[in-house]
């Protein structure tokens, strides 16, 4: 049985969920890469309610190494979630946040940690390359996060969730009151001193990349978390119209008196009008309730997570 010091310098966070193939190589490379920096560290695993053999493999490494801590999810509650009770569990002065499936190369947490020695508080991995998306799935993500950048007013790279973070950085982001956090964006709105890392991500070996629903689902929550401006654009189009409406309406008074035998008698101009202003609102409607359910969720209180069991945590960091 391997001895855990009580300082820890370095806690690596891990969602997972449903990783049983990629989980051998990833334990290699990851005791290989956190051995090598000569410094006491911590594995956490947050398994989101695994359906198949990762909770059974998860617990083989715990039992063998007290460094790997293991949280499990009474359901599955979704990777931010995950990343939340990773982040509130760890105690190291280094906290690494990167994916279970092998597409985050933990070789480059070496590179982190040299950044965040040379004074950056932030340092998070920049995508250059990834051998898995098409030339236009490629172009799509860079527009997404170059949407995300113009709506929100912060600076979205090409990056995901693979960022170190310093201990008074995540003493902030706990501290956050917000239950629905998102970190990518957090990471740029709490400030602090940035690096950007390039790096590769891999093909996927295992598993199913993100579907359209959960992507869309991902742009969704980083717009209404960070920006006002779909409601604002909503007023905007919504006066467009109006002025609109109004000059359509002399347009057929001055006809009418002018040119009546041009007037034609019938409904499909005005049932063109009615469902042009008809499908807008209800789009300002979408976008009001997308705003007022994440409210709702806030004024509920519900935790952002529900634990069913931990392996080698200490009481106080049991989230």
């Amino acid at each position: 049985m391997i001895s855990q010091p009580k300082a820890i310098y370095l806690s690596v966070v891990l969602p997972i969920f449903n990783e049983e193939k990629s989980l051998p190589e990833l334990m290699k490379e990851l005791y290989s890469v956190c051995d090598s920096i000569g410094k006491s560290y911590e594995i956490i695993f947050v398994d989101d309610c695994s359906r198949d053999r990762t909770s059974e493999i998860l617990n083989e490494y715990a039992d063998k190494d007290p460094r790997v801590k293991i949280i499990r999810f009474s359901r599955n509650f979704r990777h931010q979630a995950a990343l939340s009770a990773g982040i509130d569990a760890s105690s190291g002065e280094m906290v690494v946040t990167m994916d279970s499936d092998l597409q985050h190369p933990p070789q480059v947490i070496s590179e982190f940690i040299k950044q965040a020695e040379a004074g950056h508080d932030i340092v998070i991995g920049e995508r250059i390359t990834n051998e898995q998306n098409s030339f236009f799935r490629e172009v799509a993500g860079r527009a997404i996060y170059k949407f995300l950048s113009t709506m929100t007013g912060l600076e979205f790279k090409n990056a995901s969730d693979f960022v170190l973070y310093k201990r008074r950085v995540v003493d902030v982001i706990k501290k956050l009151p917000e239950r629905e956090k998102f970190f990518r964006g957090l990471a740029q709105w709490v400030g602090f001193k940035k690096k950007y890392v390039p790096y590769a991500v891999r093909a996927r070996k295992y598993g199913q990349p993100i579907s359209v629903k959960r992507l869309f689902s991902f742009i969704l929550n980083g717009v209404t978390s960070f920006s006002a401006f779909p409601l604002r654009i909503s007023f905007w189009i919504g006066l467009v119209i109006f002025l609109g409406s109004i000059g359509y309406g002399l347009s057929v008074v001055i006809e009418k008196y002018l040119y009546p035998e041009h007037l034609i008698e019938g409904l499909s101009s005005l049932t063109i009008v009615v469902l042009a202003l008809g499908s807008i609102q209800l789009m300002v409607i979408g976008i009001m309730g997308e705003y007022l359910y994440k409210m709702f969720n806030e004024i509920k209180g519900r935790p952002v997570y529900i634990v069913s069991e931990t392996k080698n945590l200490e009481n106080d960091r049991t989230p």
